[in-house]
């Protein structure tokens, strides 16, 4: 118990001098304390690294002006009454004897100042402040040295490490204490503990307004954060069905993998927005979601489908909307797969709309969706050349098919290889990692802009 060895020895020295103070003197320690306490209570954790108190500042009044024991026992004070967050005594001791110490230096270093200059205590000089910057540089650099002496004896932390990591936090503290420090004893010299009180009473105000704000950004990032892994987990579902999917029709998924890829590049060659390729790019990978409840006997049936069982293949693009319309992440994904296999002439189902009625994000998918269907082998055909499924989409064009949409795709896959052009230059899961680091950098990026727009609007914000 080196620690409280110290305090019980500090504490013995003083004796007599605690008992010699004044009423005036106790009521001046008991005032440093609350203030220090207070401002402990209200102290902002703004990163690992960074915590934004003023409980530093009534120390450093007890150090310039009421003496070597007065401000010892103030930082005693304080140290205890921080201890009860400590989860063992030997911390906590430690703890009181660090601010004991740190402020018995600044202290002994003020006052051999104070006794070689000869300044007075009641008027702002040039040697007041002077004094006090050297004492806030003595108590933070001693405050830290424990500190590391500490890190190292129980946790075995390298003394070089720590130094390292806590070389910018100590700048900053210098930083705060210094200048708002001799700003509140040139107050005090002036006009005395009335007006630092007074003095006090905003500057606790406006750190506790600033730890709401701090408070309400960290909720604001942890709801971010459940957001985006709801996000994740409900892209995760969903593709895990289209992977189920596959399990009953292996062309599902390497299907939606090459639609999924040609309305990406659609979407990029004709200048959308991140959240309309991202939603089209999406709607690629699941559009054939729907199809999870159809029956395997007509997924894989090599002849001409019944009516009945065309009405199973009809209902899939409702069906996998309806799924998606649950997910709140893929409400506008929904709308595209609802409608992608409507046709321009009224002749697509399931609801049989035309042109007006049918958004622009699914006829795209149509298109993509209709290209690669041709190009790839089924039970009931073998695959078509890209140059005759380019062909046989020009002779839909205008007519069941966007012709705009149409000359899109052919124009970029004139320059593309076979594996491109048959839809085997990619797979599923790539496509679908694709997706979360879309979702992921343009997350990131709306959390960036937001933060930018909020600090602009609010100065005391970040």
């Amino acid at each position: 118990m080196l620690a409280a060895s110290i305090v019980g020895f500090l504490l013995a020295s003083w004796h007599s001098h605690l008992l010699d103070l004044p009423l005036s003197g106790f009521a001046t320690v008991a005032l440093f304390t609350l203030f220090a306490i207070i401002a402990e209570e209200l102290s902002v954790v703004v990163s690992d690294r960074v915590t934004i108190t003023a409980s530093n500042l009534p120390l450093l009044l007890a150090i310039m002006f009421l003496g070597t024991p007065r401000a010892v026992l103030t930082a005693a004070l304080v140290g205890l009454w921080g201890s009860w967050r400590e989860d063992t005594r030997t911390m906590a001791a430690f703890n009181v004897a660090n601010f004991m110490l740190s402020t018995l230096l600044a202290s002994l270093a003020y006052e051999a100042l104070h006794t070689g200059i000869g300044f007075s205590l009641s008027e702002v000089s040039g040697w007041l402040l002077l004094a006090g910057g050297l004492a806030g540089l003595v108590y933070q650099v001693a405050n830290s040295a424990f500190l590391s002496v500490g890190a190292r004896l129980k946790y075995g932390r390298s003394l070089r490490r720590f130094w390292r990591s806590e070389l910018a936090p100590l700048g900053r503290s210098l930083a705060i204490l210094t200048g708002l420090g001799l700003a509140v004893a040139a107050v005090y010299a002036q006009a005395g503990v009335i007006a630092v009180a007074l003095l006090f009473i905003p500057l606790f105000a406006a750190q506790y307004m600033f730890k709401l704000l701090v408070e309400q950004k960290r909720l604001l990032a942890e709801q971010k954060q459940l957001s985006d892994e709801y996000l994740e987990m409900n892209i995760g579902l969903a593709a895990a069905m289209v992977v189920l999917l596959d399990s009953k029709d292996e062309y599902t998924a390497s299907h939606s993998a090459a639609v999924a890829m040609y309305c990406r590049d659609m979407a990029l060659a004709i200048g959308m927005t991140e959240d309309e390729a991202e939603a089209l790019h999406l709607a690629g990978l699941l559009h054939d979601l729907g199809k999870v409840g159809t029956p395997d006997a007509i997924l894989r049936k090599n002849g001409k489908l019944e009516p009945d069982e065309w009405e199973f293949i009809r209902q899939h693009p409702s069906k996998g909307a309806e799924v998606l319309s649950h997910l709140a992440a893929y409400k506008d994904v929904a709308d595209i797969v609802r409608y992608h296999h409507e046709r321009l002439d009224g002749s697509g189902y399931p609801y049989g709309i035309r042109d007006g009625q049918i958004p622009e994000l699914s006829k795209m998918l149509a298109v993509a969706d209709a290209y690669h269907a041709m190009t790839s082998d089924r039970p009931y055909r073998p695959a078509r050349s890209s140059f005759d499924a380019l062909k046989e989409l020009r002779r839909m064009s205008g007519v069941s098919l966007d012709g705009k949409y149409v000359e899109l795709l052919a124009s970029i896959l004139r320059d593309k290889d076979l594996a491109y052009r048959e839809g085997t230059s990619t797979d599923f899961m790539g496509e679908y990692e694709r997706g979360r680091i879309n979702l992921r950098l343009r997350a990131e990026a709306i959390a960036q802009i937001s933060e930018t727009i909020r600090a602009r609007r609010d100065p005391a914000v970040g």
